[in-house]
């Protein structure tokens, strides 16, 4: 029997699809894969080091898992290998291994070898063909369509860590919808920016062009996340609008709406052409919108907050998210003077709240209202779902209220909206 293995996922949906992956070419060359460290020859930490607070979380993972096992191998692979390693090799003495994000395709020969290899920053893609998943549920599945940016925003470490742009050729990501479980209710593509999908790639596509092969594909549903504004063409939009298995869900990162701190963070776009944008969805119709904003950027003034703050009080934008900002060591940003963690965490509860009263006025708009809802899971004894203008663990939820008989996890039912739960929904499933 060949070695057993562990392996614990952090960070964003990106981590998950190549956790997918590793797990895959794994077993594949006869490691066993095994749901407890403990049990395992080998642990491997597939951690996050976008941000401060996602590398403080991988290093407790780290340690942890060398607690529970002190005999296994412990190997941490991605970005967290490959931005820290000299720091990891060095302080972190509980690390055997390191393997690159450029690296992760010869996982199996790395670990036979005991070879660290961090040689190149060319951020995997993979090719994910696989019936039973591990990492995410079995009911909708993430496939890595690109990876890397182009784009050279002042805050971000992604390029030095997934190198430049690259896509998934065509075929793969047809080759692997095609070959989906009929389980999978849902299939969200993803990237560092999806719409920079194919302009590298010998017949110089695009996103538009990938919709219309991949969509007679597959029946479900069809997400796209991470849009970069300024790729965010009407053609597109008018792409999804056309084709009904694909979800009119954007998400969007405007990440402020300041002129000045726009172009602080090199953005490439002002507010004009946010509203432009913003316009141009609006006349289409029927489209969810999701963004993030960050809050405390080194210029970022009283009066640039406060113009941000009145954008999102009078837009109706569905989904926000906000982060605060992260010094991150190696970004262009990293030699601006910081704001006080104070001020940021003032500025962050501010906008919060009003984040917050906006959604729990936005749901009580559906009350009354039937939706699709695809059941996620359990918790705590109640089901959870979503329709289809919220995506996984990152956007509201519908909480499915007692009714005649529980849902099945992974299937869809029509549901009536009945109650506002702070920025989740309630419901009860509408009998057949």
């Amino acid at each position: 029997m060949g070695k057993t293995f562990y392996l614990e996922t952090l960070g964003c949906p990106r981590n998950e699809t190549d956790s997918e992956a590793i797990i895959n070419i794994l077993t594949s060359s006869g490691f066993k894969f095994v749901k407890s460290p403990e049990k395992a020859d080998i642990i491997i930490v597939n951690g996050c080091a976008f941000i401060s607070d996602a590398v403080e979380e991988s290093i407790d993972s780290i340690l942890a898992l060398r607690n529970k096992n002190k005999k296994a191998m412990l190997v941490v692979v991605g970005c967290l290998a490959q931005r820290y390693k000299q720091d990891l090799l060095e302080n972190i003495h509980e690390v055997d291994l390191l393997i690159g994000t450029g690296a992760i395709e010869r996982i199996p020969e790395l670990i036979a070898a005991g070879k660290t290899e961090i040689s190149s920053n060319y951020g995997f893609l993979g090719k994910n063909l696989y019936d039973k998943p591990y990492v995410t549920p079995k009911h909708y599945r993430y496939i890595k369509i690109q990876e890397g940016c182009n784009y050279k925003c002042t805050f971000c470490v992604i390029p030095y860590l997934k190198g430049i742009s690259h896509s998934k050729e065509l075929q793969s990501i047809k080759e692997e919808i095609s070959n989906l479980p009929e389980s999978v209710k849902e299939i969200i593509l993803i990237g560092q920016n999806t719409t920079s999908w194919g302009k590298d790639l010998p017949l110089d596509g695009c996103l538009s062009d990938l919709i219309k092969e991949i969509a007679p594909l597959f029946p479900g549903w069809i997400r796209f996340l991470y849009f970069h504004p300024l790729a965010v063409s009407e053609n597109l939009l008018k792409t999804m609008k056309s084709i009904p298995n694909v979800i009119n869900y954007l998400d969007i990162p405007l990440q402020h709406v300041s002129n000045s701190v726009l172009s602080g963070m090199n953005r490439g776009y002002g507010r004009k052409e946010i509203e432009n944008l913003l316009e141009i969805i609006g006349s289409l119709g029927d489209f969810t919108l999701r963004t993030t904003f960050i809050v405390g950027f080194p210029s970022e003034t009283e009066k640039d907050f406060e113009e941000l703050c009145s954008f999102v009080e009078n837009n109706d934008i569905d989904h926000i998210g906000v982060f605060d900002y992260s010094h991150e060591e190696g970004s262009v940003s990293f030699s601006m003077p910081n704001l006080s963690d104070e001020l940021i965490m003032h500025r962050i509860e501010v906008i919060s709240s009003i984040i917050e009263e906006k959604m729990k006025e936005r749901n009580e708009k559906f009350i009354g209202d039937t939706k699709e809802v695809l059941i996620d899971g359990i918790e705590e004894g109640e089901y959870c779902g979503r329709t289809k203008t919220s995506a996984p663990d990152i956007d509201p939820v519908v909480w499915i209220l007692p009714g005649a008989k529980d849902p099945e996890v992974g299937k869809i039912y029509r549901t009536l909206i009945t109650d506002v739960l702070g920025t989740d929904i309630g419901g009860e499933i509408i009998p057949d």
